[in-house]
């Protein structure tokens, strides 16, 4: 008579063992991200941004009569907490203002900025760069002839 042996079923203490091990690793190390927003609110403060300056230079493009008054030029306004063609804090298409819970705060080496009927930046002396700093630094940059990309 020959004993055939039961398959085992189930895993061994070993395996159960590792696997508990590489969750709380992965718990640990993945976890926080996704409960904090440390490093995020940049990204959209910076694509929101983006999409501002892209708007008022499209405007200035599009008006090539500034002498009759009737399209006035498009001034952005930059300050540590805002961005926009007025002083007014509105978060619209045309502005951009940074939530106080954010840890977020716009640097740029000139005040206003401006396009001519080029789309060419005016008030800055060339090309020019706005940080969005936070846990993250994001630059944007204006290029010489007009080209507005993040760098």
């Amino acid at each position: 008579m020959s004993r055939q042996c039961p398959e085992p079923k189930g895993f061994t203490l070993i395996e159960l063992v590792v696997v508990m091990v590489l969750l709380g690793i992965l718990a640990v190390t993945l976890l926080p991200r996704f409960f904090t927003s440390s490093g995020t609110a940049e990204y959209g403060y910076r694509d929101q941004a983006l999409a501002i300056m892209r708007l008022v230079q499209l405007q200035a493009m599009q008006c090539t009569d500034s002498t009759s008054g009737l399209c006035p030029p498009q001034q952005l306004q930059i300050a540590s907490n805002r961005l926009g063609s007025s002083s007014a804090c509105i978060n619209d298409a045309r502005h951009l203002c940074i939530a106080a819970r954010d840890p977020v705060v716009l640097a740029a080496s000139f005040s206003t900025l401006s396009f001519d009927s080029m789309g060419r930046p005016l008030g800055c002396g060339g090309a020019c760069t706005l940080q969005v700093q936070g846990s993250v630094s994001l630059g944007i940059c204006i290029e010489s002839e007009g080209y507005i990309r993040p760098c």
